[in-house]
């Protein structure tokens, strides 16, 4: 029997909530590299300043034991949000948080995060009760993060695919999904990606 075929209904699910894509894969296709996360540490103006970001979150030695735990993952792809002006290259890192822009950026990442947090419900609900997602990106639920208090938001937040020392790029390619960082006008294109451990 295709066991990834047990899955399939998540995929259907994705693109009933409005995915662009989605694909089940073995979990030992899931890429983790410390070079990854290297980059949050020299590349990041928010590192250090985000509970679901390094430093705050588990070691990639301890990722890679965690993901070993589980069988199978999703990765899902969304549209990317229309807010940059056409021929203006920025990544995610570049945008003033204070801006209007910004706003957009947070009021996406909000609404695509309750998409998939409805899919590891769904998941849940069918008995893998371990599923867990991880979102591209810093967690951005709040303006700024509670660092010496703590979460504010326990329930919704979940940690950085990056900051797990997932290559997106890579774990996208092996679930048959493209990604592109920028167009050919070099304008920034922004393909937000996630990947939902099932178990």
């Amino acid at each position: 029997m295709d066991k990834i075929g047990e899955y399939r209904f998540l995929e259907k699910e994705a693109f009933k909530l409005g995915c662009t894509d989605a694909s089940v894969i073995l979990a030992d296709q899931v890429v983790v590299e410390n070079r990854v996360r290297l980059k949050c540490m020299v590349g990041c103006p928010t590192y250090g300043k985000n509970l679901k970001c390094p430093p705050y979150t588990p070691s990639i030695e301890e990722f890679r034991n965690i993901l070993n735990e589980y069988s199978f993952a999703m990765v899902v792809k969304f549209k990317g949000p229309d807010i940059i002006k056409e021929g203006e290259t920025k990544f995610w890192r570049d945008f003033d948080e204070s801006s209007i822009t910004w706003s957009k950026i947070s009021h996406y990442y909000k609404d695509m995060l309750t998409i998939l947090l409805e899919l590891e419900r769904t998941a849940f609900n069918k008995g893998y009760t371990y599923a867990t997602v991880f979102f591209a990106g810093r967690c951005k639920l709040c303006d700024e993060c509670n660092i010496e208090e703590g979460c504010l938001n326990p329930i919704m937040a979940r940690f950085s695919a990056e900051a797990m020392g997932i290559n997106v790029l890579k774990t996208s390619e092996n679930a048959g999904i493209t990604l592109k960082f920028k167009t050919e006008d070099n304008s920034a294109q922004i393909t937000p990606i996630a990947v939902l451990l099932i178990d």
